[in-house]
């Protein structure tokens, strides 16, 4: 009888064990994530060997990748958690790099504010038209919508500078390199859904003793409910001076005020 009770209790036991060891490496899983997608350009052509990095906060990189034949990326196994910014380019196409004709020459995709709490998917699109430093914010207290900020930066005018590589003059210079109102075409989405544009107001904005055009957007806020913690805002924009096209993505955490 006490061998019996024995061989029970040391049964019992190793069972405890095993289900407390599964439970902690499901739990260990559960706080990674994957955030993936595919590289293309705006006619859908994959983009082989794009550069993707995640950063924290100050640009401070956390993961690398690249993409395959197919435009396809994957960052594995990270940390739950935000991340400032993700930006997508081959290298050689970045106009400092001096590594292509300039007919060949490329600015990034970024997307902002990554709330990565789950296994979430980018697909980055990106061309001659980069749109930097994206934020969004919702309007409280008046008109139900949101403003969307941008800075747009075209790669036709950042060659022009034949001295844009040298730091001290460009600051002297003060080269303008962003897109005039009357070339600037926007489109707003809100997880896909197309917004409606009620102003696209130019402001002035400084980089040190540089000033340079963003432009803030009032958009309608989005009549489809989401079931997550947050919406992605995607902005699409082209300027008509010198046909350039950039988007990049904002992810905006909902409040729920008590």
């Amino acid at each position: 009888m006490k061998t019996q009770m024995f061989f029970l209790t040391l049964t019992i036991l190793v069972l405890l064990v095993f289900s407390c060891t599964v439970k902690v490496g499901i739990a260990d899983k559960s706080d990674k994530i994957t955030i993936s997608g595919y590289v293309t350009d705006f006619n859908g052509n994959p983009i082989e060997k794009c550069n993707l990095e995640l950063l924290h906060r100050d640009f401070i990189g956390a993961y690398q990748t690249v993409s395959d034949k197919n435009g396809y990326y994957a960052f594995e196994n990270l940390e739950k958690g935000r991340y400032m910014a993700l930006n997508a380019l081959r290298q050689e196409e970045y106009p400092r790099s001096n590594a292509v004709s300039e007919e060949d020459m490329r600015l990034e995709f970024w997307a902002w504010n990554i709330i990565a709490e789950e296994n979430i998917t980018i697909n980055p699109r990106y061309e001659r038209l980069e749109l930097y430093g994206t934020n969004v914010f919702e309007i409280y207290g008046g008109y139900n919508g949101f403003f969307v900020y941008f800075r747009p930066m075209s790669l036709k005018k950042v060659l022009s500078y034949s001295t844009y590589l040298d730091k001290k003059t460009v600051e002297a210079e003060n080269p303008d390199v962003s897109v005039k109102p009357e070339y600037m075409d926007v489109k707003i989405f809100a997880d896909d859904e197309p917004l409606k544009i009620n102003s696209i107001t130019p402001i002035e904005e400084y980089v040190g003793t540089m000033s340079m055009m963003g432009y803030i957007v009032q958009v309608d806020a989005p009549k489809k409910k989401t079931d997550k913690p947050y919406i992605v805002f995607r902005v699409e924009a082209e300027n008509r001076e010198y046909y350039e096209k950039g988007e990049n993505i904002c992810f905006y955490e909902i409040i729920n005020f008590k």
